[in-house]
């Protein structure tokens, strides 16, 4: 029986890629930056997003503490 991972490899950078900058998949997963951009493009996803997400955690975050 064959085992083909390469297509799960694909499939799990693609989601990490959909939910992280490039820079931090970078530093992650150790591969180079010019990869990580290629695959956060490769999924679609955009900067802003991600900043938007992080910013609506931060203020949750801030919110709780007081």
């Amino acid at each position: 029986m064959a085992v083909f991972s390469k297509p799960a490899r694909n499939t799990a950078l693609l989601d990490l890629a959909a939910g992280l900058p490039a820079v931090v998949l970078s530093r992650l997963l150790g591969i180079p930056i010019r990869s990580a951009t290629r695959w956060t493009q490769y999924s679609g996803a955009s900067r802003s997003a991600y900043a938007a997400d992080l910013s609506r955690r931060q203020k949750g975050e801030l919110r709780k503490s007081q």
